[in-house]
Formats: C-alpha cells, structure tokens, sequence
C-alpha cells in the first residue's frame, strides 16, 4: 500500500441470520395492520374496531421491537431495512400511478374508503383522506418489514414476486368484488404493475440488507424513524385533516339527523364519498342547473334527489362526462 494513501473501506459484515421462530413471530406481527380491512373484508369485524384493538398495537410493537434489549443484530436489521423499504416501495407503487389517475382511472378510491372506515363516518372528509392514507402507508410498511424478516438477502426478483403475491390475494379475495375490479382487466393489469414498483426498491434493500442498515446507521442513530415522520407528515400537511371546506358544512348540516348528503355546485359531490348500509338511502342536493340522470335514480336541477341502494359495494355516480364528476357511494352489508 502506497504510504498516505487512504484505507480500502471493508464491506459491511453479513450477520448470522437470527433464528427463523423470532423472524416468523415478526412476520405474523405485521399482519396486524392488513388485519382490520380483511376483517371487514370477510364480514368477520368492522373495520374501525379491528384497527384500534389490533393494527394500532402491533404498530406500535413494531416500532418499539428494534430498541428492546434481548432482540438479535440481525433482526433489528430485518426491521429497521423492512420499514425503510416498505415505505419507498409504497412512494414507488403510487407514483407510477399518477398518470393512470389524470386519465380518469379511479385507482386510489380503496384509499378513500379507508378512511371513511376506520372513522366509522358516513360521508369522506379530509380527516378520513388522512386516515386513509396513513393506513394505506401502514401497510406498505408492514409488508415491506414482513418481507425482509422473511426473505432478505434474497436476489432483488423475489422482492418483485412478493409484491406481485400481495395483489393476487387482493384479486382473489373479497376485495375485489368491492372495489368493481373482478372482470375488468385494465385496473387489474395496472394494479400488478404498480406492484412490481413496489417489490422492486423492496427486494432491491433487502438483497443487500447488510449495506443498506450500514448506510442507515450511517444516516443517524434515528433515520428509520425520521424517514417514517416525514413520510406521515407528508400525508399530514398534503391532506389538512383540519380543514372543512364550505359545501362539507352545508352537507352535514343538511345530513344532521338523517341520510347522507352531498352538495353539487357544478357536476361534483362534496364531500365526494358518502357511506350507507344496504336498503339505505343518500341525498343529493343538487345546487347547479343542470339535470342529471344516474343508475340509482335522477337528481333534479336546484333540487334535492335521493338515491337508494339494496346491494353492498362501491358505486361510482356519474354526474356528467368529467373523469371525476359526481362522486361514490360506500354501501355497507346490513
């Protein structure tokens, strides 16, 4: 070696992997955020009371795992590399979606709605938008940590299938009755495809799971958990959970005490998501001049329609040719 020259920096030393018992308890842990909406899914518990009493605890757990004493090098790597992937492949999976929602393609509603749900509200907000996409960050995180106790160190295309997996449960599972995808291939093949950018910044970390915690380290002693607050802040400040916008509080001043209602100044419902269960009905306050007719039943001009529903589902009421005019109805199982 040249003297003065500087030292080769040594290549980050591959731990033992942990034991797999440990890793398999991890795994099932983070199950609990996914496990509020596949209860309301399967009609085994509302979404709202599963996510308190079960997503918001092993949330919790997980974040507190990788500080406790007794809990192995390796798999405090596995979790913090997991989180940290899970929320870039979540960033991945939305963003190449973006221009599918421009053209009008709904893809983000699943989001919407659960917000509504884990409020337990009967008409959206931007509360239940926060909510929503904070769950929907939560579970991009918990995959991406179930992932990594699982598979690191595994080549970057098992990251890609573990991504693809998730979507075909998705597509097998009640869920796709829900949201009106069974049958209709083009939101299916841009769901798959969103997900292989989510499995690839997600396989990608944790092949090299070793370099990546490093790098971490590196960062900071806490710059998991800064990445993580400034993911939640992001939602935090996009959404306002604060503010209420003027046709919101004529709708629930209307709605007090009765069904759901939506104001249309032009051809829009605010708020856009309204929440009934089966065999209910919502109002549709019609402050615009035009006249519209949908599948449910017509909503006059500067007037005020109802319209009912007998099955559960989400359904999409258009109020004219815009992509995003009109607005959904959230109809629960009675």
């Amino acid at each position: 070696m040249i003297p003065g020259a500087p030292r080769p920096t040594a290549p980050p030393q591959e731990r033992p992997p942990h034991p797999w018992p440990p890793r398999l308890a991890v795994a099932l842990l983070c199950g609990g955020s996914i496990a509020a909406l596949l209860a309301d899914l399967y009609g085994v518990a509302p979404m709202h009371a599963v996510f308190w009493l079960v997503s918001v605890p092993a949330m919790a757990a997980l974040a507190v795992l990788p500080v406790l004493p007794g809990v192995g090098a390796d798999l405090r790597a596995r979790i913090r590399v997991g989180a940290v992937a899970g929320a870039l492949g979540t960033l991945g999976y939305d963003l190449v979606r973006i221009p599918f929602a421009l053209a009008g393609q709904r893809v983000f509603a699943p989001v919407e709605t659960y917000g509504i749900l884990i409020a337990d509200a009967s008409a959206s907000s931007a509360l239940t938008g926060t909510l929503g996409w904070l769950y929907h960050l939560s579970n991009g995180v918990t995959f991406g940590i179930a992932y990594a106790v699982l598979a690191a160190r595994r080549p970057w295309p098992w990251g890609v299938g573990w991504g693809l997996l998730l979507e075909t449960v998705a597509i097998l599972s009640p869920f796709a009755a829900r949201y009106g995808l069974t049958g209709h291939a083009v939101p299916i093949l841009i769901a798959f495809g969103a997900h292989v950018f989510y499995g690839w910044p997600v396989g990608r970390l944790a092949q090299d799971l070793d370099a990546t915690d490093a790098a971490l380290r590196r960062a900071g002693r806490h710059s998991v958990a800064l990445i993580l607050l400034l993911a939640v802040a992001a939602v935090v400040l996009w959404h306002r959970p604060w503010h209420v916008t003027e046709p919101e509080r004529a709708a629930a001043a209307l709605a007090h005490g009765g069904p759901p209602v939506a104001v249309v100044r032009v051809d829009r419902f605010r708020p856009e998501w309204l929440r009934i269960r089966a065999g209910g009905c919502v109002v549709i306050d019609n402050r615009s001049g035009s006249s519209y007719a949908t599948p449910a039943g017509p909503v006059p001009a500067r007037a005020r329609g109802t319209l009912c529903f007998d099955r559960p589902g989400v359904y999409r009421i258009r109020l004219g040719l815009r992509p995003y005019s009109g607005g959904f109805v959230y109809v629960d199982a009675r």
